[in-house]
């Protein structure tokens, strides 16, 4: 038992004392950690889409018997198909790619004056470079806010 103890005295002690040492006082030594995820060069842009239903906004101006009668002409399928295959929608796009506008974002406004989906304002970026990342959709009664996310 004796020759036990003895031999793990003897197999520990190099392990207790390296872990007492202590470095040289004298000597600056500076551990400089870096983040490789700061090295990555990434740039995001919000394309904003905000639709507003044109069908809706007509009914604005109507009185209450107006609006019913309306809708009891649409509730046909016919009618329901018709009204979803062809949307009265008005699309207004933004482009924002960081805190000032820049001449990618202007021209990403300029051209998408014609577009008359969100797919073709994503296309058109993904075009130059641009790819999908998010959604999030915000409905307000006649207004629907699209906001995608994109990465480039």
């Amino acid at each position: 038992m004796k020759k036990l103890i003895l031999l793990m005295l003897v197999a520990m002690v190099p392990f207790l004392t390296m872990a007492q040492k202590r470095t040289k006082k004298g000597k600056d030594t500076k551990i400089e950690t870096t983040d490789k995820s700061s090295d990555a060069k990434a740039t995001f842009m919000i394309l904003k889409g905000v639709e507003i239903d044109m069908f809706e906004m007509d009914q604005v101006g109507m009185d209450q018997k107006e609006i019913e009668d309306r809708k009891r002409s649409d509730i046909t399928l016919d009618g329901m198909i018709q009204r979803h295959s062809n949307p009265s929608s008005s699309f207004h796009f933004s482009y924002d790619i960081g805190g000032e506008s820049s001449k990618e974002s202007e021209y990403f406004t300029k051209s998408s004056r014609g577009f008359r989906s969100m797919a073709q304002a994503v296309h058109h970026a993904q075009k130059s470079g641009w790819n999908f990342v998010n959604s999030t959709i915000v409905i307000d009664d006649m207004i629907t806010i699209h906001y995608y996310y994109m990465k480039r």
